[in-house]
């Protein structure tokens, strides 16, 4: 049975997993990628590009993507190896990231053991990443972009470690296993694999893994005590504020502070505007302007309500690669200098306006007052408004569907924000037809988002208007946003 690099990393997240992928294939869960999954492969392809680039302008000697098959069931396949001129051979492992991560560190680890089982020597160790300062002007500069950073000693450091585990997994994955529970219980959520469920069939939705900001410490006692539904968690377990409240609208039912709610309403100033937008980030930047990774803007959607109820929307939606010059002068056609700019989780989209205004100090003004007007709608859902429904996060796609049950996202070709930045970059790259067709599907997604930031803005008004409510309430009204 082979161990590749991939499969040592599975194992290092949780032994049972990897046991069913090589063991029971049937058995384990098909995972299609989606389509940003399969955006960052050819991010990572197209970073090995430049480093091929930069090691044929400076003519070294590499060979990439070369395959080392170890006795005992190794195999790896290098990013880069170089022969360099002092007769040393250097191993390089390539990453899409800005930085390196404890999880490169094994990477490249394991795949120097690898190459050493088969017969060839490695004298030095690099990690290749992005420069995250980098700005791109004109062609893309290799020689900048891409950082060689020698990780020689903390890879040997951690060698001998990395050697029993190698050795571990193999025994592992001979032998057999139990199913009951695996070693993500101790886990957060964010990091449990993708057979969870088969393993931990006992785990209920919501369950302690749903507690926001539980420390390690506090999940791994309530594992130790078998408490899994937070039905059962003891009301003398120490937990934080946000975190009670969580257990409590699980045992109680829905947490709701109207009187908050009421005030919260209550600073909001007409016209009030809900905007959202959609931004696009590569790890090569793709305009003069843009650094890796850096998120700018590409469309908005905006609902403007105004105090007598009547309901308008505008939107704008860049076909062109450019940074974001002419969306925001569309936004300033259509935001007018009075009214709370209402959006959900304020922190990213003022994190966007303070960007455009550093690289376009002109629109500054503009920008930063959107900011001082800016409204988190999210907020309310932090602790005046908790329901166990939500499943501890306060991610608009888990709290719409619990208090407007009739307006979801299963009718659109795109569904999250994820796959609208690929579905972007794919518009941009299409023939005219087909581009007509993602711009579509992406303008009817950003405007369903901010629809949705509508009617749940709806429902806390109706709600704090009177204590006779219902959550499944119909979304639309007269102006009938909906349809």
């Amino acid at each position: 049975m082979l161990l590749t690099k991939s499969d040592f990393i599975q194992y290092l997240g949780c032994p049972k997993s990897l046991w069913l992928l090589k063991r029971r294939p049937q058995d384990y869960p098909q995972v299609e990628p989606s389509v940003f999954d399969r955006k960052l492969a050819r991010e990572g392809k197209e970073v090995e590009q430049y480093v091929r680039q930069h090691f044929e302008s400076e003519g070294r000697s590499a060979s990439f993507q070369q395959e080392f098959k170890a006795d005992g069931g190794l195999l790896a396949r290098a990013d880069a190896v170089e022969w360099t001129l002092d007769g040393k051979t250097a191993l390089y492992e390539i990453k899409s990231s800005t930085s390196v991560k404890r999880e490169h560190l094994k990477d490249a680890c394991f795949q120097k053991i690898c190459a050493e089982r088969a017969g060839q020597s490695i004298d030095r160790v690099s990690i290749v990443h992005l420069d995250g300062d980098y700005v791109r002007e004109g062609e893309v500069d290799p020689g900048k972009l891409l950082v060689f950073e020698d990780v020689t000693e903390q890879v040997v450091a951690i060698e001998a470690e990395t050697t029993n585990e190698i050795g571990a997994a193999l025994e592992f994955l001979v032998g057999e296993i139990d199913r009951d529970g695996c070693s993500c219980r101790d886990e957060s959520r964010g990091n449990h694999c993708d057979t969870f469920a088969i393993f931990n069939p006992d785990v209920p939705t919501p369950s302690i893994y749903s507690l926001p900001r539980l420390s390690a410490e506090k999940r791994r006692e309530l594992v130790s005590m078998g408490v899994f539904a937070l039905e059962d968690v003891p009301d003398d377990f120490p937990l934080s504020k946000n975190q009670r409240l969580v257990v409590q609208a699980a045992k109680s039912g829905a947490l709701i502070n109207a009187e908050a709610i009421r005030d919260f309403l209550s600073e909001l100033v007409f016209p009030l505007h809900f905007l959202d937008y959609e931004t696009f980030a590569s790890a090569v930047p793709l305009v003069d302007g843009a650094s890796p990774h850096k998120h700018f803007p590409v469309q908005y959607s905006l609902y403007i309500l105004e105090e007598d109820g009547t309901l308008t929307h505008s939107e704008y939606l860049e076909r062109e690669v450019r940074m974001p010059l002419r969306l925001i002068e569309r936004m300033q056609a259509d935001i007018g200098p009075r009214g709370s700019i209402v959006s959900w989780h304020t922190p990213f989209e003022k994190s966007c306006n303070r960007e455009m205004a550093k690289t376009f100090p002109g629109k500054s003004d503009f920008l930063n007052d959107l900011n001082d007007r800016m409204v988190d709608l999210k907020d309310v859902f932090k602790a005046d408004y908790v329901d166990a429904q939500f499943d501890g996060s306060t991610s608009i796609k888990n709290v719409l569907p619990v208090i407007c049950p009739n307006l979801d996202y299963s009718d659109l070709d795109i569904q999250d924000g994820s796959s609208a930045m690929a579905e972007w970059e794919r518009m941009i790259n299409a023939e005219p037809r087909k581009a007509a067709e993602i711009a579509s599907a992406l303008l009817s997604y950003c405007k369903r988002d901010t629809l949705a930031l509508v009617e749940i803005h709806r429902f806390l008004r109706d709600l704090s208007l009177t204590k006779d409510f219902h959550p499944a309430r119909q979304p639309g009204n007269a102006s009938d946003p909906v349809s």
